[in-house]
């Protein structure tokens, strides 16, 4: 008689042969990898935990997992990934959101809460997660997003069309104020989560990221500073007055990236935002008058 494999029995089984093969969060990505071949939400592995799975199902599950063996992400293999309330697409090419960058959106939501059309610069935009998350929170607003990645713009534009959201936020190609110089306009908001890992970190992040997240998102010189050092710098031909600039950054960075913004001369107030685990997140700059 051939085994029976129930979701109950083929999610301990997964999850302990992940464990052995050094993937991290083992569980959620059994779960999350069976639930995509089931088509049933998380809690519906739950509900069903007695029912057995076709030789088909359980052919499309082995392949899934055996690329989560390879530590190819549970985003890319699933071919999304939540940020924000948002279903967004992503793959190679494109950095995964995470759950952190969420702080940003928040703080940029609170601070244009009762702003009339406001407009919205978002560089580094990646698959457009900060960009589409401001917008989707923010109906009246206008997002114009930047990236250098042709391919990550490509996943940016699929997500706002997605949602609704391609009428009042467009994509530029480019490196960072580059492709914004040429359109001449001025922002209440502009937001970035920029690559800061720094070239130190890079060969000791997990292989998941490693291997498979595009570098060029991630990695960002000694300091991890040379891509938030333009960024603060650059936002002063971009920024109205009270304004504000919105930087997400790596956990150690905080006194550092306090030091770039005091320096600029531009900003009548500067402040560190802690994520839940209390580390320095985002960096929030509000620019004083011109001058």
């Amino acid at each position: 008689m051939e085994e029976l494999w129930t979701i109950r029995r083929l999610g301990q089984w997964a999850t302990e042969y992940l464990t052995r093969h050094g993937v991290e969060s083992p569980r959620s990505s059994a779960e999350l990898l069976l639930s995509q071949v089931l088509g049933l939400e998380r809690i519906g592995l739950y509900l069903d935990f007695d029912r057995p799975l076709t030789k088909d199902e359980l052919a499309g599950f082995k392949a899934l997992l055996l690329r989560r063996r390879a530590h190819e992400p549970v985003a890319y293999i699933r071919g999304k990934r939540e940020f924000f309330g948002l279903e967004l697409a992503v793959g190679p090419g494109v950095l995964i959101p995470r759950p952190e960058t969420e702080l940003l959106v928040e703080r940029g939501v609170a601070l244009l809460a009762q702003a009339e059309r406001p407009k919205i610069l978002d560089l580094c935009t990646g698959g457009g997660a900060v960009a589409l998350a401001l917008a989707s929170q923010l109906p009246t607003a206008r997002v114009l997003a930047c990236d250098i990645s042709a391919q990550a713009l490509a996943y940016a534009r699929q997500n706002a069309q997605a949602l609704g959201l391609e009428e009042r936020v467009s994509f530029l190609q480019g490196p960072l104020w580059e492709p914004v110089a040429a359109t001449g306009g001025f922002f209440d908001l502009i937001t970035a989560n920029p690559p800061y890992v720094t070239s130190g970190e890079w060969p000791c992040l997990p292989p998941d990221v490693r291997d498979h997240e595009p570098r060029l998102a991630l990695e960002a010189g000694p300091e991890g500073l040379d891509v938030i050092g333009p960024i603060i710098v650059g936002s002063r031909a971009f920024l109205r007055p009270l304004a504000w600039l919105l930087v997400e950054i790596g956990a150690g960075q905080g006194p550092a990236v306090m030091a770039l913004a005091q320096a600029a001369g531009i900003f009548s107030r500067i402040e560190l935002l802690r994520d839940l685990a209390g580390m320095d997140r985002v960096l929030a700059c509000e620019r004083g008058d011109y001058g």
